[in-house]
């Protein structure tokens, strides 16, 4: 399955969700790849670089827009990403999801064509 595909289905079926919702829905497009877990996160920071250099999301904590270049961003998310296998359950991705909730560095602001914002 190619990035790009995947990228094009979750960005339709999970505007205007949270970060833990595009997490879900890229879970669901790749249910069928045996051993997905580095390709899904391949996927999510893929995704919210594409959204946020076309315009269509912002990333932000505690009602502020993170600052910074979209790169260095992401680099907050990548750092702050739960290491593999760890028995923390706030490091959660698939089943409660925690990580999104307690953990994450920010969450999704959604810039729909009218200008509105969705604030995740």
């Amino acid at each position: 399955m190619e990035i790009k595909t995947v990228c094009d289905a979750v960005s339709e079926s999970a505007c205007g969700l949270s970060m833990g919702a595009v997490w879900q829905h890229i879970s669901v497009e790749c249910a069928h790849i045996p051993d997905n877990d580095a390709f899904r996160v391949e996927v999510f920071f893929t995704l919210l670089e594409r959204l946020m250099n076309e315009g269509e999301i912002r990333l932000a904590c505690n009602g502020e827009f993170l600052s910074g270049t979209h790169a260095r961003q992401l680099q907050q998310l990548k750092d702050a990403w739960p290491r593999e296998n760890s028995e923390d359950e706030f490091d959660d991705l698939d089943d409660t999801g925690y990580w999104f909730l307690a953990r994450s560095p920010a969450g999704i602001v959604w810039i729909m064509p009218d200008g509105r914002e969705i604030w995740t």
